[in-house]
């Protein structure tokens, strides 16, 4: 198979996943504005989820370690830090949703 061929292939792969994600936005946001009732459960979860994401990202350093892998500059740090907070602070909300529905079937 020649290169320009490869080339010319991978082009329009990535044109084409650009237009399926430009698509999928797009009718998303359609929908959210043609059915806003509907979507203000959706709304307030990414809100919720947006207000989880600053809290650990106000907790992250913006420290970068000497020894590693790929250099990452201090806002880049902040914002792995940020989402490393997130992840433990939404895994922590998970496990205290499972206990609290395990213990509320006790009490029925």
């Amino acid at each position: 198979m020649s290169d320009a061929l490869l080339n010319t292939g991978l082009i329009a792969t990535y044109v084409l996943l650009g237009l399926a994600a430009i698509a999928a936005v797009g009718f998303s946001i359609a929908h959210l504005i043609l059915n806003f009732k509907k979507a203000k459960g959706a709304l307030i979860g990414m809100a919720i989820l947006l207000i989880i994401f600053l809290i650990g990202f106000s907790f992250a350093t913006s420290e970068v370690y000497a020894h590693v892998a790929i250099p990452v500059g201090e806002s880049a740090s902040r914002i792995i830090g940020g989402g490393i907070h997130t992840t433990f602070i939404l895994i922590g909300l998970a496990i205290v949703a499972a206990v609290f529905t395990e213990v509320s079937k006790l009490f029925r």
